[in-house]
């Protein structure tokens, strides 16, 4: 399995490793392996407060929510998921508007006030 490269700088070296690429890992001088690891470290705890940080809101929409409605998803959205979410509520939003004024539904209300203003005129 072929995994995409990553390229990174470390005290100055630019280093371009794969997770399948065991060989330039291991060339990798220990100081500049330990910096990479504590760097990942960091971004894994940070990943784990992001994660709790989503469950806690998703749990007190939760218990705020009525029983029907749906309950959304405990995870990141990516920037097409985001995409796809507005693109969802923008048309939930057309839908449930009130359809705007056409021509037919002008030229339709003129020609009802035209009968009823020629049916009161011949009733007079």
């Amino acid at each position: 399995m072929n995994q995409s490269a990553i390229t990174f700088i470390i005290n100055g070296t630019t280093y371009r490793l794969s997770a399948d690429d065991s060989s330039a890992i291991r060339s990798i001088p220990e100081a500049d392996r330990a910096e990479l690891v504590a760097l990942l470290q960091a971004v894994q705890v940070q990943d784990v407060i992001s994660k709790n940080a989503i469950d806690a809101a998703t749990a007190r929409m939760t218990a705020q929510m009525s029983r029907d409605q749906q309950i959304p998803k405990a995870e990141r959205l990516g920037s097409g998921d985001v995409d796809a979410l507005m693109a969802r509520l923008v048309m939930e939003d057309k839908g449930s508007r009130k359809p705007e004024l056409t021509k037919q539904g002008v030229y339709k209300g003129v020609a009802i006030f035209a009968a009823t203003v020629f049916i009161v005129i011949i009733i007079l």
